[in-house]
C-alpha cells in the first residue's frame, strides 16, 4: 500500500506507514463486493457505494429516497458490536454530533439502529478532498489559504467547545475541502467519533483511564497521558495541523505510533522557521503555532475563539482582504467577480465587516399562492387548462397537476389565475396550512371565507340559521369547518359531505362578483393538505354549480376522487431552459439537444450557483445542488433557514423572531435577495417547499430537538392548533409531553373521521414510546406501547389498511399482561379487525376471550361492547332473535353508568332495527322511539335522523306510506342539521318514494 501523506510503500496488510506512522486505508474500495452496498436503513436511506474505512466503521454514499439526495452513512464495523462499550460510545457519538450545527462541521442529520442490530449515522455528503490528500498531491500551502482552513476549523471548534464536546482526533483526514467556483475552500471538520460531553457528569466515560484514542501524530501529551482533556487537546491538534501546512510534515516522525506519542511527551517543537528557512512563514504565525504545541494545556491559547483572533491578525498583517456578497453575505477572496455560494455579481471591493446591502423581495400577485418566476415552455399545458375553463361553464371541471418536486406546478397555476383574473373570473387559491401540520380543514376555511368576502368571526356567524343562509346542510358544514367535531353521536365518522356543501354554496355566493360568472379555485400543494379538506373536493362535484374550475397540484396523481383530471408536467426540454436562463450570464447550455429535461427549480439553482450547465462539478439532482448552496451559508443564515423551516412553509416574523432571540434583519434581507426566502409585511416564507424539506431533513437530530422545543414554546404561547403543537412536541424529543399531545390529536381525529391524522398522531406516538424504552429500559412503557399500538390499529382499520392494523396489534399483544384490562381492549380490537375482513369464527373466539376477562374484572362498557360485536355477527348471518338478545344485553350495560348513556341510545335505535328485520315491528319502533328521545336529549341529531328512519321503515312494511313519508322528510331534515350528508340524500330520496 501507498501512503498518502509521504507516498512511501509499505508491505501488504500493513496498517501504518512504516516512514511517517499515518493508517493506511485500503487501496480499493469496489463497492460493488461490499454487502451492505444497495440496502436500506433507517427512514429511507438506500446506501449506494462505499467510500472508505475506518478504525469504527465504514462510511458509505447514500440516498435519502424521500428527497433523492446525497448523504453519507457511516455504518459501525459488525465486530464491534460485541463490545457494549464501543455501542455506547457510538451512541454517545451520535448523540454529541448531532448537537453540532455549524457551516464548518458535517452535520449529523440521524442515527439508529437495524432491525440485525447494524448501527448506523446519516451526515450530509461533502464533496470535497481530505486536507490529507491535499497536501501529498500539492505539497506546502501558500500561508494565506492556510490561515484560511485553520479559520475555519476553529469556527467549527468554537462551536463544538461551547457545547461541552471535545474533538479528540484532529488531523487533515478529519478536514474536508471543498473549492470554492470563485476560489476559496469551505472547510469541513468531520468525525467526531471520540468525541466527549465533558459537561455531563451522569455519563460515565467510555474510554477508560489510561487507554489512548485518537491518532498518534496529532495527539496532544495529556491525551496521550491518559489524563482528563479539553478543548485545549484541541487546540493543539490544529496547531499540528498547521505546522504541517507550512513545513510539509507534522512536527514528530518516527517508524510507529508509540515512539511518535513519546516525542509529543518528551522531545521539543521544532521551529517552522528553521524547518523551512526559505518559506517566509509570518514570524507571528510560527510563534502561534509553536504556543499551540506547548506541552501544558496551560501554556497554550486557553480557547478557539482566542487561537481564531490571533490567525486572523496574521491574516489581516499579509493583507488578504476579502469581499461580502450582497445577496447571501458569504465572504469571497479579493478579485474574483461572482459570489461562491450563490453565483450573485460580488461588489469591487469592501471588508468582511461591512453589512449586506438590503434586497427587494420577490412577492407575487397572488398571496395566496408561493411567488412565481419565469413561465416557459408550458404552452401546450396553458392551452389544456384554458380549454378546462371554458368548459367549466357549462359543468364544474377540476384538473390536477402532477410533477416532481420544482417542475413548475406553482408557476403554472399563477400563471393561469393571472389570465382568468384579467378576463373577469374571480380568483381565489389556498395552501396547505403553514406549519403543514394537519389542522383539520384549513385550507378550506380559507377558501372559504375568500369566497365569501369575510373573516373567520364572520364565517361563525354564517352558521346560524339567522343567518340567511337557507340550506341547513350547509350551515353545519360551516359549524363544522370552524369547529371540528365529527358526526355527533356516531363516532369516527367525518361531516365532508356537509363541510364539500357549504364550499359549493360559498361558491355561489362568489359568482355573483365574478365578472364572466365563472370562480377559479386553487388550491396548491394538495398532498400536505389534511386528509379532511382532501376528502371534501372529492364531495364537491355534486352540489357545486356550473362554473367553476378546481386546479390543484401535488406531486402524485392520487386524489380523493373520481371527478378529476391528471396533467401530468416534464421537465423543460433544451430550448425552454435556454429561455428560462435567458438573464442568466454563462449559464446556458451548448447549442445542440442534450437530451435532457430539466426542472425550473433545478435551472434556478444552477443560476443562482453561478454554474454552467455542461460544468461536470454540477450536481445531477436538485436536491444536491440546493445541498450545496446550503453548505456555503454564513452560520447566522443558516440558523434562521433552520428556524424558518422548523416552523413550517410559512411563518410570522414574530414567531421567528422568538425562536431565534433575536432575528437580524440583515441576514433576513441577505436570505430574502438570495431567493431562499420571501418576505411580506409580517410572514417569513421558504423560497420553495422543496427547499424547506430540504433544510429540515439537514438540521442536526439534536439540534433539531431544540428548534422544536423553542418552536413549542412559541405554539403554546400563541394559541396553535393541537395539531401543530404535536408536530413540535414529537419534533422536540420529549417522550413523556409528546405522547401526551400526540394521544390526544390522534383521538379527536377519530372522533371527527381524520383517519390520516389518527394515524399520524398514534404511530408518531408508538415510535415515541418505542424510542423511549430502548434508552431508558424503562418497563413501564410497555403499557404505553401496547394502547398506542391498539389505537394505531384501530386508526389503520378505519382507513382500510387491514393487514397492518392487525400487523400493528399483534407485535404487541404479547406484551399486555395475560387477563389485563389493556389485554382485553387489545383482543376487542382485534376482532373488529378481524369481523371488518370476514373472518367470523376467529373473531366470535377472541370476543368470548374478552367477555371471560371484561366479566370477571366488572368492566361493563367492555361487556356490552363485545355483545354489540357479537350482534353484528348474528345480523350478518341473518340470524335476528340472536342479534336482538345480544343488543339487549348491550343496551342493559351501557344503562348502568351515565357516561354510556349515547352508547345506549344508539344500540336502542340498532336494536329497533334489528327488530323490525325480525317482525317484531311494535316493540322495535318503541324501543326506537325510547333511543330516539334518548338521542334528542343528549344532542345527538344524527342519531334522532336515524331513528326516525329506522321508524318510518317499520311504517312502510306494515303500509303506512303518508306517515312513512313524513318521517323520513323528518330524518332528512334532521340529518342536514346534523351535518350527514350521505343519509341525508337517501332519505330525500326514501320520502320520494316510500314503498321502494
Amino acid at each position: 500500500m501507498t501512503c498518502r501523506r509521504c507516498g512511501t510503500v509499505s508491505d501488504v496488510g500493513a496498517r501504518f506507514c512504516a516512514r511517517c506512522g499515518t493508517s493506511l486505508a485500503p487501496t480499493s474500495l469496489a463497492a460493488p463486493t461490499d454487502a451492505l452496498v444497495g440496502r436500506r436503513l433507517g427512514a429511507g436511506y438506500t446506501l449506494k457505494e462505499l467510500l472508505g474505512v475506518g478504525g469504527m466503521g465504514r462510511v458509505y454514499r447514500a440516498e435519502q429516497d424521500a428527497l433523492g439526495r446525497t448523504v453519507a452513512v457511516k455504518v459501525i464495523h459488525p465486530y464491534l458490536l460485541h463490545d457494549e462499550r464501543t455501542v455506547a460510545r457510538f451512541y454517545r457519538e451520535a448523540r454529541a454530533a448531532s448537537r453540532l450545527n455549524h457551516p464548518n462541521s458535517v452535520g449529523v442529520i440521524d442515527f439508529g439502529r437495524a432491525d440485525d442490530g447494524v448501527l448506523f449515522l446519516v451526515m450530509e455528503h461533502i464533496e470535497g478532498r481530505d486536507l490529507a490528500a491535499i497536501l501529498a498531491d500539492e505539497g506546502l500551502l501558500p500561508v494565506p489559504r492556510a490561515c484560511r482552513i485553520v479559520e475555519q476549523v476553529l469556527e467549527a471548534l468554537i462551536e463544538a467547545h461551547a457545547l461541552g464536546i471535545v474533538h479528540r482526533d484532529l488531523k487533515p483526514e478529519n478536514i474536508l475541502v471543498s473549492r470554492l467556483r470563485a476560489g476559496g475552500d469551505l472547510v469541513k471538520v468531520v468525525d467526531f467519533g471520540l468525541a466527549t460531553i465533558i459537561e455531563s457528569e451522569e455519563v460515565q466515560p467510555v474510554t477508560l483511564a489510561g487507554t489512548i484514542c485518537g491518532t498518534a501524530e496529532y495527539m496532544a501529551p495529556e491525551q496521550i497521558r491518559g489524563a482528563p482533556v479539553d478543548g485545549r487537546a484541541d487546540l493543539y491538534g490544529v496547531g499540528v495541523v498547521l505546522f504541517e501546512m507550512l513545513t510539509g510534515s507534522p512536527p514528530f516522525l518516527a517508524d510507529s505510533p508509540a515512539k511518535i506519542a513519546f516525542k509529543h511527551l518528551r522531545d521539543p517543537v521544532p521551529n517552522p522557521l528553521e524547518v523551512v528557512p526559505l518559506r517566509k512563514i509570518p514570524p507571528a504565525l510560527a510563534a502561534l503555532t509553536l504556543e499551540a504545541l506547548r506541552k501544558s494545556p496551560a501554556d497554550r491559547c486557553q480557547t478557539a475563539e482566542e487561537m481564531l483572533e490571533r490567525v486572523r491578525a496574521v491574516s489581516g498583517a499579509l493583507g488578504v482582504v476579502a469581499v461580502r456578497c450582497r445577496a447571501c453575505g458569504a465572504p469571497a477572496p479579493r478579485r474574483t467577480r461572482y459570489c461562491g455560494a450563490c453565483g450573485e455579481r460580488l461588489p469591487a471591493r469592501t471588508t468582511l465587516d461591512a453589512p449586506p446591502v438590503q434586497a427587494t423581495p420577490r412577492l407575487t400577485a397572488y398571496p395566496t399562492l408561493s411567488a412565481a418566476s419565469s413561465l416557459v415552455g408550458r404552452e401546450d399545458e396553458l392551452w389544456v387548462l384554458e380549454e378546462a375553463r371554458q368548459r367549466a361553464s357549462d359543468a364544474p371541471a377540476w384538473v390536477h397537476l402532477v410533477g416532481e418536486p420544482g417542475i413548475g406546478k406553482t408557476r403554472l397555476l399563477t400563471e393561469v389565475a393571472r389570465r382568468a383574473a384579467e378576463d373577469g373570473d374571480l380568483v381565489v387559491g389556498a395552501t396547505p396550512h403553514p406549519s403543514r401540520a394537519p389542522v383539520p380543514y384549513a385550507p378550506i376555511r380559507d377558501l372559504m371565507t375568500r369566497l365569501l368576502d369575510v373573516d373567520e368571526a364572520d364565517l361563525v356567524r354564517l352558521a346560524l340559521p339567522s343567518s340567511g343562509l337557507d340550506d341547513p346542510l350547509a350551515r353545519a358544514g360551516i359549524r363544522e369547518v370552524t369547529e371540528p367535531v365529527g358526526l355527533e353521536g356516531f363516532e369516527e365518522r367525518s361531516r365532508v359531505g356537509a363541510v364539500a356543501a357549504a364550499l359549493a354554496a360559498a361558491v355561489h355566493q362568489a359568482q355573483r362578483r365574478s365578472g364572466t360568472g365563472r370562480v377559479l379555485v386553487l388550491l396548491d400543494d394538495l398532498p400536505h393538505c389534511d386528509g379532511l379538506s382532501a376528502r371534501v373536493l372529492g364531495h364537491l362535484r355534486g352540489p357545486c354549480p356550473a362554473g367553476v374550475l378546481l386546479l390543484t397540484a401535488g406531486r402524485t396523481g392520487h386524489v380523493p376522487g373520481e371527478w378529476a383530471d391528471a396533467l401530468s408536467l416534464i421537465g423543460l426540454d433544451d430550448d425552454a431552459a435556454r429561455r428560462f436562463l435567458a438573464d442568466g450570464p454563462g449559464s446556458l447550455p451548448k447549442e445542440g439537444a442534450s437530451g435532457r429535461f430539466l426542472t425550473p427549480l433545478y435551472l434556478e439553482q444552477v443560476q443562482a450557483l453561478g454554474l454552467p450547465l455542461d460544468d461536470e462539478r454540477l450536481p445531477a439532482r436538485v436536491a444536491d445542488v440546493i445541498a450545496r448552496r446550503l453548505q456555503r451559508l454564513s452560520l447566522e443564515a443558516v440558523r434562521v433557514l433552520q428556524a424558518a423551516a422548523v416552523l413550517g412553509d410559512r411563518c410570522s416574523r414574530g414567531w421567528l423572531d422568538h425562536v431565534l432571540e433575536p432575528l437580524d434583519p440583515d441576514i433576513l434581507e441577505g436570505l430574502v435577495g438570495d431567493g431562499l426566502l420571501r418576505r411580506s409585511a409580517d410572514t417569513v416564507e421558504l423560497g420553495h417547499p422543496f427547499i424547506r424539506d430540504l433544510v429540515l431533513a439537514s438540521i442536526p437530530s439534536e439540534a433539531r430537538h431544540e428548534l422544536h422545543v423553542r418552536a413549542l414554546r412559541v405554539a403554546v404561547d400563541g394559541g396553535a392548533p393541537l395539531e401543530v403543537r404535536a408536530e413540535h412536541a414529537f419534533g422536540a424529543g420529549e417522550a413523556i409531553g409528546a405522547m401526551v399531545v400526540l394521544e390526544q390529536m390522534g383521538e379527536r381525529a377519530l372522533r371527527r373521521g381524520d383517519v390520516d391524522a389518527a394515524v399520524l398522531a398514534f404511530r408518531r406516538a408508538l415510535e415515541t414510546a418505542r424510542r423511549e424504552l430502548h434508552e431508558t429500559g424503562d418497563l413501564l412503557l410497555e403499557g404505553a406501547i401496547v394502547t398506542f399500538s391498539r389505537k394505531l390499529g384501530v386508526a389503520l382499520f378505519r382507513a382500510g389498511e387491514h393487514d397492518r392494523a392487525e400487523g400493528a396489534m399483534r407485535e404487541a399483544l404479547d406484551l399486555a399482561p395475560p387477563e389485563s384490562l389493556e389485554r382485553a381492549r387489545m383482543l376487542l380490537a382485534l376482532a373488529k379487525v378481524t369481523m371488518g375482513r370476514e373472518r367470523g369464527r376467529q373473531a366470535e373466539r377472541l370476543l368470548r376471550v374478552v367477555l371471560a376477562i371484561a366479566t370477571s374484572r366488572g368492566e361493563a362498557e367492555i361487556e356490552a361492547e363485545v355483545y354489540e360485536c357479537l350482534a353484528s355477527l348474528r345480523q350478518s348471518a341473518s340470524d335476528w332473535p340472536a342479534a336482538a338478545d345480544h343488543l339487549r344485553k348491550a343496551c342493559e350495560l351501557y344503562g348502568r353508568s351515565p357516561r354510556t348513556r349515547r352508547r345506549r341510545a344508539r344500540s336502542l335505535v340498532e336494536l329497533g332495527k334489528v327488530l323490525v328485520e325480525a317482525g317484531e315491528r311494535a316493540e322495535g319502533s318503541r324501543l326506537t322511539d325510547e333511543g330516539r328521545q334518548l338521542a334528542e336529549q343528549l344532542g345527538s341529531t344524527a342519531l334522532a335522523a336515524m331513528a326516525l328512519a329506522t321508524m318510518a321503515r317499520a311504517d312502510v312494511v306494515d303500509g303506512r306510506l303518508e306517515r312513512a313519508e313524513a318521517l323520513y322528510r323528518d330524518a332528512a331534515r334532521l340529518a342536514a342539521e346534523a351535518g350527514d350528508a350521505e343519509w341525508h340524500e337517501q332519505w330525500v330520496r326514501a320520502a320520494r318514494t316510500p314503498a321502494a
